[in-house]
């Protein structure tokens, strides 16, 4: 049999893929760039910032002492007919708490803004997960483009010259109509490819807040193979936002028994009234320094001081220190379930992690390598007249599907490692 000569996917194209292309000038080269643009950008994250500065406000306010009151009244009787009976006063009152209520109003009130900060902590961890996750996907997509538009093109170009033979009579129309479905076949999943590569570039716009003219960057997202699953757990009982949380939201409670407990005590109301009363006799005359007769008057200017105490007793407040006792223990057993669950969750996460970068290892040294060099030997094999074409492009195809898998596992990979990492708390990549 006549030897042929004919393009195949080359040996080192796939490994091509892998590196990311040559990075374009640009304020965002990394993904760690972007989660930092969506951390900043991000709407959500922007009204959950200004909680912490409504929670500062309020614990602002929960120092403010009780205002005192003034009054100002007056009498009289000369609209009605009466003459010479008048009185005029003011009145001072003030407030005074009693037995620390405003040190432990501000206390619980201080509560409330770690509480806030423990949730911005947790959206932006979050945040940085659906990030991860959704470049992970741009990244995949744009390697599977970059693999079939390689092949689409070298199977153009085998076609071309297949044409070519079949024209010279040395090789059947048969070879050029397979090369061609191939093609066909590349350019289906191309598209399919592409539409994917759009939606996933949309979410990254979403979740960044980037415009379309915005470029996202292409590069890898930076992994390990090896990790100790011990100081992740470790690493997650110290920094988990919702765990922060659950500890807050029990000492904010309990500071609020004390507080229920001391709103149970009555206030003191200090008080100071001054009054004027002036009032004429009537049919009762004096004289006055010129010596003339004058009405008599009498002037009266008088000082009272007060202090009111109300009548109240422990049963008064007893409902809301029962809440407050029920809170806290609430709070309490929250925070234990979340010590206890957080690391299972972690140990789940890591083994999830470690079964992706595995089975990516698997693919590469297992399966990708020997397709790799099956590919070649049956290529030499077609050469020499032993093998058909279609032989050749069902091995090449198998190498392709191989290759899209071997993407799959590292987009994988992606996921569950930005998994394990908010798992334990981490913001960033």
């Amino acid at each position: 049999m006549r030897g042929r000569s004919v393009f195949f996917l080359p040996v080192l194209l796939f490994p091509a893929l892998l590196m990311g292309a040559q990075q374009a000038p640009s304020s965002l080269s990394t993904v760690d760039d972007l989660v930092r643009a969506g951390i900043a950008n991000n709407r959500d994250l922007a009204a959950v910032r200004e909680r912490i500065t409504e929670a500062q406000g309020l614990t602002r306010q929960a120092g403010v002492r009780p205002a005192p009151t003034l009054g100002l009244n007056g009498t009289t009787g000369k609209p009605l007919g009466t003459i010479g009976e008048e009185q005029y006063g003011a009145e001072y009152s003030q407030p005074i708490e009693t037995f620390g209520k405003r040190g432990r109003r501000i206390r619980v009130a201080e509560f409330s803004v770690g509480v806030a900060e423990a949730d911005l902590q947790q959206r932006s961890a979050q945040l940085t997960y659906e990030i991860t996750v959704a470049y992970a996907e741009v990244s995949a997509e744009r390697h599977k483009l970059k693999l079939l538009s390689d092949l689409i093109a070298l199977n153009q170009e085998t076609l071309r010259l297949t044409e070519a033979r079949v024209k010279e009579g040395d090789v059947a129309s048969l070879e050029a109509n397979l090369l061609r479905v191939e093609i066909s076949r590349a350019e289906v999943s191309m598209r399919s490819a592409q539409g994917r590569l759009t939606s996933a570039e949309l979410e990254v716009r979403r979740l960044v807040g980037l415009d379309r003219s915005a470029s996202i960057p292409d590069s890898d997202i930076p992994t390990t193979t090896s990790v100790d699953l011990g100081s992740l757990k470790l690493e997650a009982l110290e920094n988990r936002a919702d765990l922060k949380t659950a500890h807050l939201e029990e000492e904010r409670e309990a500071a609020g028994i004390d507080l229920a407990k001391a709103e149970t005590r009555p206030d003191v109301t200090l008080s100071a009234v001054y009054t004027r009363q002036d009032n004429q006799f009537d049919g009762l005359f004096g004289f006055n320094s010129s010596g003339n007769p004058s009405p008599l008057r009498d002037r009266d200017d008088v000082l009272k001081f007060g202090v009111s105490i109300p009548l109240r007793t422990s049963r008064s407040g007893a409902g809301n220190v029962q809440a407050a006792r029920a809170r806290t223990s609430g709070a309490r057993l929250r925070r234990e379930y979340l010590e206890r669950n957080i690391p299972l969750e972690v140990e789940a996460a890591y083994q999830r992690w470690r079964t992706a970068v595995d089975s990516m290892q698997i693919l590469q040294s297992g399966v990708l390598d020997p397709s790799t060099s099956n590919l070649s030997i049956i290529r030499e094999a077609y050469k020499l007249g032993q093998l058909r074409l279609l032989d050749v492009l069902n091995e090449q195809r198998r190498l392709v599907d191989t290759q899209l898998a071997y993407i799959d596992a590292q987009a994988d990979a992606a996921r569950t490692w930005a998994e394990l990492r908010r798992a334990t708390g981490r913001i960033h990549p």
